[in-house]
């Protein structure tokens, strides 16, 4: 995904920046000269309407501005490092001094969720965001984010496939939503459930005392159901929940099937208002 929406031109390290304000004009006005968006005031309009609903400092001394415009002519990310950093109206996080600014195009929407979620992902890892800090160069913050970037899988396994995933692990509602966003997955549902091996556990006389359930551990689990149009989204996703600790190979975690559609009648795809 990187080498698709980001090069050197926009990366930016250690601007002459004083205030939150002049981050976002100076940022317009350089994703603008550089072909990136087609109307600088429509654009700023739209970052500034975005940040007023809530401000996008979301991990401590990391903002992520962006803003979707017709404006924009091609999905962007702009990454700006600055080692003092600037005051982003966040009292509670403070300064930000790791800036992924982005924009998209209403077409775009899905792709830039994507975006929005790796990016997420990759900054809440503190040696990442180290290791970012102490880049000197364009080229250095390219080839970090290489390195912290998963191989492209060959998209082999083109179809449609309804992929049910459960979870007996528990897992935060968000950082599961976070992971289905980034494999592409925008149209599952959610559902709380209790397996059968649970209630046996925990609700049927006869079978109590069977100590299927560590202590402490919850007895509901949490299921899936996604449209997939490639089984790699599957494969990534299993990865995505290891790296969480949610190791699907291991008993009593959970598992993921996918079941190939013959027929699909309306359009999976949800309406993206971002």
């Amino acid at each position: 995904m990187w080498k698709k929406i980001i090069d050197n031109d926009l990366i930016i390290i250690n601007p002459r920046i004083k205030d939150k304000d002049e981050l976002f004009c100076k940022m317009v006005n350089h994703v603008y000269n550089h072909d990136y968006i087609l109307n600088q005031k429509l654009f700023l309009e739209a970052l500034r309407e975005r940040e007023n609903m809530s401000n996008t400092e979301l991990i401590e001394g990391v903002a992520f501005p962006h803003a979707r415009s017709e404006s924009v002519d091609r999905l962007f990310l702009c990454i700006v490092i600055l080692q003092q950093g600037i005051d982003y109206e966040n009292e509670e996080l403070g300064p930000a001094r790791i800036i992924f600014f982005s924009g998209c195009s209403p077409q775009d929407a899905k792709s830039y969720l994507q975006l929005l979620a790796r990016s997420s992902r990759l900054l809440r890892n503190q040696e990442f965001r180290e290791q970012l800090m102490d880049c000197l160069n364009p080229q250095q913050v390219i080839a970090l984010l290489d390195k912290y970037s998963d191989e492209e899988s060959p998209e082999e396994s083109e179809g449609q496939y309804l992929m049910i995933l459960t979870l007996h692990e528990s897992i935060r509602e968000s950082e599961l939503m976070t992971d289905l966003i980034e494999v592409g997955v925008t149209n599952a549902c959610l559902m709380d459930s209790i397996s059968i091996a649970k209630k046996l556990s925990y609700e049927l006389p006869v079978f109590a005392g069977l100590s299927y359930m560590a202590p402490g551990k919850s007895s509901q689990s949490q299921v899936v159901l996604g449209f997939l149009e490639k089984k790699t989204q599957a494969l990534r996703l299993q990865k995505l929940l290891q790296e969480q600790g949610i190791d699907l190979n291991c008993k009593g975690v959970g598992f993921i099937q996918l079941l190939k559609i013959e027929h699909l009648i309306g359009n999976p795809e949800s309406e993206l208002d971002i």
